[in-house]
């Protein structure tokens, strides 16, 4: 089935971006962000800290993270979603890092995703023998409604320069678990995040896709999934981390916010006013 998508333009926060939004089935919007990151240039093997993503005129320093993690399905025995770090990240640094697990604990997702360090993934596998399928829930501190992607290109040889080539299937739930809209990324709509990683399970250097995704409905978690099977139509698993916008008041929270404090400076001026 192919995803029929318009362009429409939007505005999300203080900035404005151009967006494309989906079919009415998929309420997800997806939009092109770049990263900023420390050190530069990055060493693929080593810690790589994200700094700040920018859309549009809009620049982000403040992530939620994620908190916590289900599994719904992951393989059979060894896989094929694992946690995996680059070659020579530092644990118990100033910026941490998930455990090297082939078949990880929902702990274990949620210590490699709920973190800064770019260098610390979800590397899904697409081997068959491997059950090819892995389905993860990931739940964040707070609800929000844009998210940003990394995927490491899955490049079959050292002379593969894509920076994706795989997809994600997005799904976003309220906190009961409850699916509210869907997006798949497919693999040629990530953009290049301009940096790469070295990982555990690779001997080279892959390049890295980025791609912002727009929810219509604030959620308190994703769930992410990749479909490994014979034929057309394999994901070709996909290597991803992703943070989220912290929730902000609604405008009328703002307002409300904006009264009272008028009214504690009316209040102290008053007092002021009386002891002179």
């Amino acid at each position: 089935m192919k995803l029929q998508q318009t362009s429409a333009f939007m505005s999300l926060m203080a900035g404005s971006l151009l967006a494309f939004s989906a079919t009415s089935a998929q309420a997800f919007t997806f939009f092109e962000f770049t990263t900023t990151y420390s050190p530069k240039p990055a060493n693929p093997k080593k810690d790589i800290k994200l700094e700040a993503v920018t859309f549009g005129s809009t620049t982000i320093k403040d992530f939620s993270l994620v908190t916590d993690a289900k599994i719904i399905q992951n393989g059979i025995s060894t896989g094929p979603g694992s946690s995996e770090h680059g070659d020579e990240t530092v644990i118990d640094t100033y910026l941490p890092e998930g455990p090297k697990k082939e078949n990880p604990t929902a702990a274990d997702i949620v210590a490699s995703l709920g973190n800064l360090n770019l260098n610390s993934i979800i590397d899904t596998e697409d081997q068959l023998e491997k059950g090819g399928t892995s389905i993860i829930e990931v739940f964040f501190g707070t609800a929000t409604d844009t998210f940003f992607f990394w995927e490491r290109g899955n490049a079959l040889t050292k002379d593969d320069k894509a920076p994706g080539n795989s997809d994600l299937l997005v799904q976003s739930l309220d906190e009961s678990g409850i699916v509210l809209e869907e997006f798949k990324i497919t693999r040629n709509m990530w953009t290049d995040a301009k940096y790469s990683l070295n990982t555990t399970e690779i001997d080279f250097n892959q390049k890295v896709g980025s791609l912002g995704l727009k929810a219509s409905k604030k959620a308190k978690g994703l769930r992410l999934s990749s479909f490994n099977f014979k034929g057309e139509g394999g994901y070709n698993g996909p290597d991803y981390k992703v943070v989220a916008t912290r929730g902000v008041p609604e405008p009328a929270t703002l307002a409300g916010l904006g009264m009272v404090a008028g009214a504690l400076v009316v209040s102290r001026r008053r007092r002021q006013a009386a002891k002179s």
